[in-house]
């Protein structure tokens, strides 16, 4: 192969590589059917489940998900889940939470 045609072979190389078909891109389904949302409370752009509790700040209240127990009347949907601070019997302490206010005692 002469100089030329090597030249003329690496310059059509090198036009196609880019041309490749790119693959299609399907972004994942939800986690959660859209219709079943009501039954889970979000934060932060996170799905929590009923009874989660979050600290947002250190030393506030920590935020637990509920949702009333059922529809005022047959037929009815469902309450949405949204957060409260209305404490369960077991609740977090945001107080010596480390995630958020750092550590709770110094480092030895």
């Amino acid at each position: 192969m002469g100089v030329m045609t090597k030249t003329i072979a690496a310059a059509l190389l090198a036009a196609l590589a880019p041309a490749a078909q790119a693959q299609d891109y399907a972004p994942p389904a939800p986690p959660i059917a859209p219709a079943d949302m009501v039954n889970y409370c979000v934060y932060g752009g996170l799905i929590y489940s009923v009874g989660s509790q979050i600290c947002i700040m250190k030393g506030s209240p920590p935020i637990y998900c509920d949702q009333p127990a059922a529809a005022q009347r047959p037929g009815e949907p469902r309450p949405r889940a949204s957060w409260t601070t209305s404490q369960p019997p077991a609740t977090i302490n945001c107080s010596n939470d480390p995630v958020i206010g750092g550590p709770t005692r110094p480092y030895r």
